[in-house]
């Protein structure tokens, strides 16, 4: 079976316990849909509220990450023992707001009421919706430094009077 994509609900301070222990648990801890869900699939947490129940609205994604666990597994003390499979999350990651991407994900595009079909605590996404929320909530790589600005414009990374393409003399040096 391929690889298949997640968004699960949660509140931000629940939210932020699943990110701090590396792991992914739907709502309730049940085991539907973490029994479908494979190695390398993706997923992605949504957060409707900063804290449950009445707590201020964020709608933001605020993390994506892959699958490690081949199967769901139990975690927790007799009587209150959620699925839980592992998860590798992007190691910094920012707030995704659903605002901007609402014309973009098939999830939400033409639906007034999208918002309807995450009351389970998940929903299947496609991979373009995953990859766009993966990008919204990957944080970008920082700007070069100014040391590194000048080593490119003063010679490449080859150094001065040598081409990149490993030809010398009149040639135009490319810096890429």
């Amino acid at each position: 079976m391929g690889i298949r994509y997640w968004l699960i609900v949660h509140p931000l301070d629940r939210a932020r316990d699943l990110i701090a222990g590396g792991y992914a648990q739907v709502a309730w801890g049940s085991l539907e849909p973490l029994d479908r869900m494979g190695v390398s699939d993706g997923v992605v947490i949504y957060c409707p509220r900063r804290e449950n129940p009445e707590g201020e609205p964020l709608r933001a994604a605020v993390q994506a990450g892959r699958v490690l666990s081949p199967e769901p597994y139990q975690s927790g003390a007799a009587g209150r023992s959620p699925w839980r499979v592992d998860v590798e999350w992007l190691p910094d990651a920012q707030f995704g707001y659903i605002r901007p991407l609402r014309d973009m994900l098939e999830l939400t595009r033409d639906s007034k009421f999208w918002g309807e079909q995450l009351r389970p605590g998940w929903v299947e996404l496609s991979r373009r919706d995953f990859e766009i929320f993966e990008d919204a909530v990957r944080r970008p790589a920082p700007d070069p430094s100014g040391f590194v600005l000048r080593a490119l414009q003063e010679g490449g990374v080859y150094g001065p009077g040598r081409a990149q393409d490993g030809f010398d003399g009149d040639r135009p040096r490319l810096i890429r």
